[in-house]
């Protein structure tokens, strides 16, 4: 019989790794950790490719697939990212293994750029499900992982106080997982660099702590070690370090030629004694570039560099050469600023530049020392009043102070840094240049930033065939990668926006700023409102002036705002410009962390260090908008978001930068504010800002109201031109009289006066020994134009109601005016309104009182 049985065959599941290449970097993987991750791979069906140790290469790079490194400072990085191969952490191929799924390589890539790797974010409960999505893109984006649920492998939990669900259970089950505000994540993205988690930490953060003290120094930064100065102290060739031949590194000269560049203008005896270093590390030495692996050399120029770099030849300087020969192991020239070779005569633009340092120590100290001279500006070890810049690490000190007050530029780090790595002056119109996260001293991030090869290239040696990656192109504005510059907020992809505003909080007393919100983040509230508490100082500039009849006619309660903008209105005025006669200022209260020929001497202060006022960039007014009418506790958020946002609203109407309003309106404030010619802007702009959590083009949102201007007679944008003009003087030299009780105040008219550089005096019918002199008429041609063409010059002027009062001070005032020999003229308000908005001196008759 027919055997007629058929046999079905089962296809075995294809191992994880089937078809994977892989290869081990050895630098810093131990030989238990590689002897593992071999295991694992061949278990799993993949093939492990050898390391040729002799030359530290990869042998056969195309047929690589995935690269196992736990940095990307090896030889072959650069070329494996051209090739689009995967260069992984040794923890991606181990939790592959365990979960027997593929993972994502980019959450375990070692590029520096990917500055959330490591990182497993979970948000807790009391995080609104928008900003979640937010949180989750920005760390995918960043090379981070998000999960939904918290588990054992979740590193930092988001949440606004130990309240949260979540807390509790991480607390219950003993996990071993960083608590912390939602604003450490907003700080991190905002800098494009991963900062440290302290001030953050529940249950207690410091940025919450208006009394915490101190700001922490930096004792070590290992990113600058060795790599401080781009010409060695000591020309003499290093002793290389004890561990420099362990095997958990790739050797820095074994089987490599090295050449020397003739402008190292070294002498006969160290050249000797560099060659003889090397050979002995199992180098040899060239005088031909196309033998050479490496070329060092002092600065971006000559035939021998350019051919060594269109090779992808490694190209260092001295220094570089010396740390290798510490450590015995390679690095990239490209890792750290100061190891490549300089550019003759700096970064162009950096030479008008005279920059200053505060709050950095030691090596840190000397490294940024140096990277100002190799930009090219002129460094000064004394903070004076010329400088154009100030870096600092923090804003605790009173160079800080000084600078705010000089309208001196104060700047991290990274503009110095990525101005440098990208061969042109980065743009301060980037926030991350001139932002200080609170509590945080940014020299923990010092030195991270890489040489920008693409744009080396393009500068000193484009080439005509095959192009490097570049990351400039890709990373202009952030410390980032592609994928995070594109990131939408969108459920689908969600955007790394959510954290918009940073949140302050000074302990020392000179500043203090409650948190912003951002958005819809309305759970954040929670957390701001407790800095607010803290923040008892903040009253001092935010008190509001009140008063019956704030509108001086008829309309609201007059609430003046001052918001300020980079208007050219705010270059140098009087409030920037300070009156403070320093001839030298440097940081005395950082005394110990800096060196000794950088103690400060302050002289003439005028006012104590503890009453000077917070330092801001931009001074708002607001006038007639009604948003905070009632409620209080939104008008401080909102406050304090825009001074998050370097708008300062003020109630002093002689420091105004912008003047906002829903419309023109004849309030005290507003009226006094026209003589500091503010850009005028209308509500939107405020309504962009507090919704978008930055700042808009003001000329975006020109105030706008053309039917005041044809009802009162005068044009806006001429007014603010003559008051440009005017400089604050249109009334200089003038003597103003007003009556006690007149329509909207007399404190209202003396204000209006003042800030127009005249004198107001009450009259209250009394014999008065006021001097009432006439005034002389000014040349169309002097220094000052104060718009007086029409000024009489001999006549006395009483501002006035037309109540019984009022009117029996008038015969009095006219034997006054007569006394001085002056035309006495008894005037409604409507005068001085018309004179101090049009902002230049008028007549006409329908305003005297008869």
């Amino acid at each position: 019989m027919e055997d007629t049985t058929t046999v079905t065959m089962v296809e075995e599941p294809e191992a994880l790794f089937s078809g994977l290449t892989f290869v081990i970097i050895p630098t810093a993987i131990s030989t238990e950790e590689q002897q593992q991750l071999t295991q694992d791979i061949v278990e799993n069906g993949g093939t492990l490719h050898p390391f040729d140790d002799g030359n530290g290469r990869i042998r056969d790079l195309r047929t690589i697939t995935h690269i196992i490194s736990t940095t990307s400072d090896f030889p072959d990085y650069q070329s494996a990212l051209e090739l689009f191969k995967h260069v992984i952490k040794p923890s991606w191929v181990q939790a592959c293994a365990s979960t027997k799924k593929i993972r994502n390589p980019r959450t375990y890539s070692p590029d520096p750029a990917l500055f959330m790797t490591d990182v497993v974010i979970c948000c807790g409960s009391s995080i609104p499900q928008g900003d979640r999505e937010a949180i989750q893109g920005g760390v995918l984006a960043m090379g981070g992982q998000f999960t939904a649920a918290l588990t054992k492998t979740t590193t930092h939990l988001i949440a606004l106080d130990l309240e949260d669900d979540r807390c509790g259970l991480a607390l219950n089950k003993r996990l071993r997982i960083i608590m912390l505000l939602p604003h450490w994540f907003d700080d991190c993205l905002r800098l494009g660099r991963r900062i440290s988690e302290r001030p953050y930490i529940l249950p207690d953060p410091e940025i919450l702590n208006a009394e915490a003290g101190a700001i922490p120094s930096i004792k070590a930064i290992p990113h600058v070690r060795d790599a401080a100065d781009p010409e060695p102290a000591d020309p003499r060739p290093p002793r290389p370090a004890e561990h420099s031949e362990s095997t958990r590194h790739i050797q820095a000269f074994k089987g490599k030629k090295i050449m020397l560049g003739e402008d190292l203008s070294l002498s006969r005896h160290l050249k000797d004694a560099i060659t003889e270093t090397i050979e002995a590390r199992g180098g040899r030495m060239t005088n031909t570039v196309e033998e050479a692996d490496m070329y060092v050399c002092n600065y971006r120029e000559g035939v021998e560099y350019t051919k060594a770099s269109q090779a992808d030849k490694d190209v260092g300087n001295l220094s570089w050469l010396y740390h290798m020969i510490t450590h015995g192991a390679w690095t990239s020239p490209l890792r750290r600023l100061l190891h490549y070779p300089r550019p003759r005569g700096g970064i162009p633009g950096f030479e008008k530049h005279k920059i200053s340092i505060s709050s950095y120590t030691g090596d840190a100290r000397v490294y940024l020392e140096n990277l100002i001279i190799a930009c090219g500006a002129h460094f000064t070890k004394t903070f004076r009043q010329d400088n154009t810049h100030l870096i600092t690490a923090h804003k605790q000190s009173e160079k800080c102070e000084a600078a705010e007050e000089w309208a001196v530029h104060i700047v991290n780090h990274l503009w110095l840094e990525e101005s440098y790595a990208r061969c042109r002056e980065q743009s301060l119109t980037n926030r991350k240049y001139v932002y200080f996260p609170p509590r945080t001293n940014l020299g923990e991030i010092l030195g991270q930033t890489e040489i920008d090869r693409a744009a080396v290239a393009s500068h000193f040696f484009a080439k005509t065939t095959k192009q490097s990656r570049t990351k400039s192109d890709q990373d202009k504005d952030t410390h980032s990668t592609p994928a995070a510059s594109k990131v939408a907020r969108t459920k689908s992809a969600p955007a790394v926006s959510t954290p918009a505003v940073s949140r302050h909080a000074n302990p020392d007393g000179k500043e203090n700023e409650t948190p912003g919100s951002t958005g819809s983040r309305s759970a954040k509230d929670k957390a701001l409102s407790k800095l607010h508490d803290a923040a008892s100082d903040i009253a001092k500039f935010e008190k509001e002036m009140k008063r019956k009849g704030g509108v001086v006619h008829g309309g609201c309660r007059a609430k003046d705002l001052d918001v300020p903008d980079n208007s050219k209105k705010s270059r140098d005025r009087d409030s920037v410009a300070s009156k403070r006669s320093f001839e030298e200022v440097e940081d005395a209260g950082n005394a110990k962390e800096e060196s000794q020929d950088s103690v400060i001497e302050i002289k003439k202060v005028k006012r104590s260090k503890k009453d000077a006022p917070a330092p801001v960039k931009f001074r708002m007014l607001i006038s007639g908008d009604k948003r905070w009418v009632n409620n209080g506790d939104k008008e401080s958020k909102d406050k304090s978001k825009l001074r998050e946002l370097g708008l300062f609203v003020v109630d002093d109407p002689k420091k105004v930068d912008i003047l906002c309003a829903p419309k023109i309106v004849r309030t005290q404030k507003f009226v006094s504010a026209l003589a500091s010619a503010p850009t005028v802007v209308s509500s939107s702009y405020l309504d962009y800002a507090l919704q978008h959590s930055k700042l808009p083009p003001p000329h975006e949102h020109i105030l706008r109201d053309s039917d005041f201007e044809d009802k009162y007679g005068f044009r806006l944008d001429e007014a603010l031109e003559r008051a440009e003009q005017n400089k604050k003087r249109l009334l200089k030299d003038w003597n103003i009289f007003c009556t006690q009780h007149v329509v909207g105040g007399f404190d209202t008219f003396k204000e209006i006066i003042q800030s127009n550089g005249g004198v107001c005096h009450r009259w209250e019918g009394r014999t008065t020994t006021i001097n009432a002199a006439k005034r002389t008429i000014k040349n169309a041609d002097a220094e000052v134009s104060q718009n007086q063409e029409e000024d009489e010059g001999d006549v006395l002027y009483l501002i006035s109601g037309s109540t019984k009062p009022d009117m029996k001070l008038w015969p009095k005032f006219r034997e006054l005016a007569k006394k001085h020999d002056m035309v006495p003229r008894i005037v409604s308000t409507e005068w001085i309104l018309f004179v101090a908005m049009a902002q230049y001196v008028h007549w006409d008759p329908v305003w005297e009182m008869q």
